[in-house]
């Protein structure tokens, strides 16, 4: 049941992100293909017996959405929704909580351990709670340093579950490795999850930052 459950979340956090970058079928489709291709990889076992080309995967993951953000930098954009995206963060911590008590990943990804992410999750609904009421919000430098923040804080852990998983640069949890990014379909959670979460911070540090120069007009809801 978890795991279906987590499968409507990573559609979710594509289709949601689909409508937040202007509609671009082009970023809708390169993210399904990817989704299916790192999901029938682990649905194979490919990553459990082979964990080097779990790392390969991240890797081409960084280069794929690297020319994702090629392709959207310039639409229009629907602030609203790329903040609900990282309010759904919540619910990803909450799932990391489960597979931790299922002793599929260490308490140290967790937010018991040292993952604050729920945070940047939380405090979104905030920021969207306030910027439906105060449209300026944007300009403020809080905001700006929060988006920073949400990235250093995913940077860090997916670091700790890439250094916590039974790889050959494992670092953390011997006694309880990650295998969880191994296996179908919690593979999906560095592969999609986490980089459409960075790519929303980067898309709205965009707006962010042409709110404060002046250089983007809005409207309600979008730049």
């Amino acid at each position: 049941m978890n795991s279906i459950l987590f499968l409507g979340l990573t559609l979710l956090f594509i289709l949601i992100f689909y409508f937040a970058n202007g509609r671009n079928k082009q970023v809708l489709l390169l993210n399904i293909a990817w989704a299916l291709m790192i999901g029938s990889l682990a649905f194979l076992g490919v990553f459990i017996s082979n964990p080097k080309l779990f790392i390969i995967g991240l890797i081409g993951t960084i280069l794929l959405n690297a020319l994702l953000l090629r392709k959207i930098k310039d639409t229009r954009l629907n602030i609203q929704l790329l903040l609900v995206i990282q309010s759904l963060r919540v619910i990803v911590e909450l799932f990391l909580y489960a597979l931790y008590l299922e002793k599929m990943i260490p308490k140290l990804m967790t937010f018991k351990g040292m993952n604050f992410d729920i945070l940047i999750g939380f405090s979104s609904i905030l920021f969207l709670f306030v910027y439906l009421f105060q449209y300026d919000v944007l300009k403020s430098w809080v905001f700006g340093l929060w988006n920073y923040l949400g990235i250093l804080s995913l940077i860090v852990v997916v670091s700790i579950g890439v250094l916590s998983s039974p790889v050959p640069i494992q670092q953390f949890g011997f006694d309880q490795p990650n295998v969880a990014v191994l296996v179908y379909p919690y593979a999906l959670l560095p592969t999609i999850i986490v980089p459409i979460a960075i790519l929303a911070h980067v898309l709205l540090l965009i707006m962010w930052r042409g709110q404060r120069g002046g250089t983007i007009s809005t409207s309600k809801g979008r730049v």
